[in-house]
């Protein structure tokens, strides 16, 4: 048996076409671009980064919610039609299940930010820089993580709407957990309630990813920050090993 499976790959990949994902995903791209270069045709000063920060915000924003909801109800639908127990009939591994999965969901995820980076470009030409392409990069990693959260809730979750809110919560805590941290290093938490949740909280900044370093939309607009290219490489590879390994864990453990 081989490590991943081309079939398995394939058959995700078709799902995501036959459901409409990709097309869908990519009329609302080009929606939220056009929306945006409109809304910005009316700014009197800053025109190109005012459509710069709303496309890129929101494009982003769409491209986390369409993918987790696919990945989401695609992995429950497979249980409830049993879809998985027919394929881990076949010739192929219950690890190589979830990593063909995980790759199958990466590449989604690769598709869609390059698709959205490409709609940042178009949406302001004139202003490409070195910071839209690690901003472009930033958010392949991104996407890719929250593809590996979806996969790993959905197969320990019983029910696809609480697995999709439990990766959004991730994702919204992973993006205001710098905000967290600000107002901790600010000395604001004085109360011991305050000072045992300020150590809870620098305590989970560890173990979840740090997506408000990631994805900047100030990065379009004054170029790359302070961030490196293998930070972002070496997160987005840590974090999805680390969602893919515990899906592995509780797929290997589960009894059919």
């Amino acid at each position: 048996m081989t490590i991943l499976s081309l079939p398995a790959i394939g058959y995700v990949l078709q799902a995501a076409v036959r459901d409409r994902l990709i097309i869908s995903l990519l009329i609302v791209i080009g929606l939220g671009t056009a929306l945006s270069v409109f809304l910005g045709s009316a700014a009197y000063i800053e025109k190109y980064q005012f459509v710069l920060v709303f496309t890129a915000g929101g494009l982003r924003i769409l491209s986390v919610m369409g993918l987790v909801l696919f990945c989401v109800f695609f992995i429950r639908r497979s249980f409830d039609n049993k879809d998985v127990d027919y394929l881990l009939s076949r010739p192929i591994s219950r690890t190589g299940f979830i990593l063909s999965h995980a790759a199958a969901f990466s590449m989604i995820a690769a598709a869609l930010g390059l698709a959205s980076s490409f709609a940042v470009y178009m949406a302001a030409p004139v202003t490409f820089s070195e910071g839209h392409v690690l901003w472009g990069i930033s958010l392949i990693f991104e996407l890719m993580i929250m593809a590996n959260a979806a996969l790993f809730f959905s197969m320990v979750l019983t029910s696809a709407s609480t697995s999709a809110m439990a990766v959004f919560a991730l994702y919204i805590l992973s993006r205001t957990i710098g905000i967290l941290l600000g107002i901790i290093s600010s000395g604001l938490a004085a109360s011991p309630m305050f000072k045992g949740m300020a150590f809870v909280m620098k305590f989970i900044s560890i173990i979840i990813p740090r997506l408000d370093l990631t994805s900047q939309t100030s990065w379009l607009v004054y170029g790359a920050g302070d961030i490196s290219l293998g930070f972002i490489c070496a997160q987005g590879l840590i974090f999805s090993g680390l969602l893919v390994t515990a899906a592995l864990v509780d797929l290997v453990r589960r009894q059919f």
